[in-house]
């Protein structure tokens, strides 16, 4: 039976973001979100490694990782769990940019692609569905309030400006 099932496959499609969890050498947690999630096939997905450095070097240290992806309507999604492999100017490397490339507008400096072969997929469910009694109901709930909280964050951003410089961008200013 492949890991990756339809509905992991819809959601991965839907979102195209995960958050990466590895270990440092110390034993510390890094977080890091990917926002390049892709199916590879039945048994492995992949993300760029655009800018994260210590997420790259924990996998080159260990290639365990869990990924998390998450409809942010539904509030459902998955836990997928695995082991890394690192590449660079291979097939891997060239197929992976090459689809991203058709998806996405953007050419990203890539320092390698990242494949995870599936161990274990398990479901995250919010406890918001003790509450609701469909993902029907979930999804239109929370497309109102995004739109409350998209309104509250516009007001902070029109008083607050993030203004982006290349260097955090690219100096694993995400980890």
């Amino acid at each position: 039976m492949p890991a990756i099932t339809a509905d992991v496959r819809a959601i991965i499609d839907a979102t195209h973001l995960c958050f990466a969890a590895t270990v440092s050498a110390t034993g510390r947690p890094n977080l890091s979100p990917k926002g390049t999630i892709r199916v590879w096939d039945d048994d492995a997905v992949f993300y760029l490694d655009i800018a994260s450095p210590q997420t790259r070097a924990n996998l080159e240290r260990s290639p365990y990782i869990e990924l998390n992806v998450v409809d942010q309507l539904s509030r459902r999604g998955y836990r997928i769990t695995g082991r890394a492999s690192l590449h660079r100017e291979d097939d891997v490397y060239r197929v992976a940019m090459d689809r991203i490339r058709r998806d996405q507008s953007a050419d990203y400096p890539v320092h390698c692609v990242v494949l995870v072969h599936v161990e274990r997929v398990g479901e995250l469910v919010s406890p918001g569905y003790l509450h609701v009694a469909s993902e029907a109901e979930m999804r239109s709930t929370w497309v109102a309030r995004r739109r409350e909280l998209e309104a509250e964050f516009d007001r902070h951003v029109r008083t607050m400006p993030f203004v982006p410089s290349r260097r955090s961008a690219m100096d694993g200013g995400a980890p």
